[in-house]
């Protein structure tokens, strides 16, 4: 990744994982997630509901939006609170980072305050963040020093006090740029 391009990554992601999986009720977060809908309480445009709880590891239940989709996600065989940005974020790069992690959290705040969720809880202590532009930022360990400050300050914004470390995902060279982070 190259300075240059940082300005044009909007296409980021968070996910905080669920701590307690086994109360999970999938069918239930349609009728939540249309409730937000209607609440009229997101930011941006909300759109509508995907159930993709069908596909192993996938999307789970989705909330599709025009600038962002949120979601109870399967992916990696663990559950968690998701917020993926596509279009429509303003600002600088550390800026963008933290629109984003403050927006998994309210995802998951949500989530956790809502009665309908039954309970779950998630954790703070490890997010994935992963940036969806390949040929803006590549999967390699030159787009994790590139955003490094960036992701690092935002982090401390969101989540002041706690050490961040974080590790690139390589699993797949030719996948989107993924880091995991660990909060101490």
């Amino acid at each position: 990744m190259t300075t240059a391009t940082a300005p044009d990554i909007v296409r980021i992601g968070a996910k905080l994982y669920v701590r307690n999986p086994e109360v999970i009720d999938l069918d239930a977060y349609i009728g939540l997630f249309h409730g937000w809908i209607q609440g009229r309480t997101l930011d941006g445009q909300p759109i509508d509901v995907a159930d993709y709880s069908h596909v192993p590891d996938g999307p789970g239940v989705m909330l599709i939006g025009h600038e962002a989709d949120r979601s109870l996600d399967l992916g990696e065989g663990r559950p968690g609170a998701l917020y993926q940005r596509k279009r429509d974020l303003d600002g600088t790069l550390e800026e963008r980072l933290r629109t984003v992690l403050d927006a998994v959290e309210d995802t998951a705040r949500r989530i956790e305050e809502d009665p309908v969720a039954a309970g779950v809880r998630i954790d703070r202590d490890e997010i994935l963040v992963r940036v969806l532009d390949r040929r803006l930022a590549p999967n390699d360990d030159a787009t994790l020093e590139g955003l490094r400050p960036a992701l690092e300050a935002a982090l401390a914004a969101v989540f002041p006090g706690r050490e961040a470390a974080l590790e690139r995902i390589e699993d797949d060279p030719r996948g989107p740029f993924a880091v995991r982070v660990r909060l101490g």
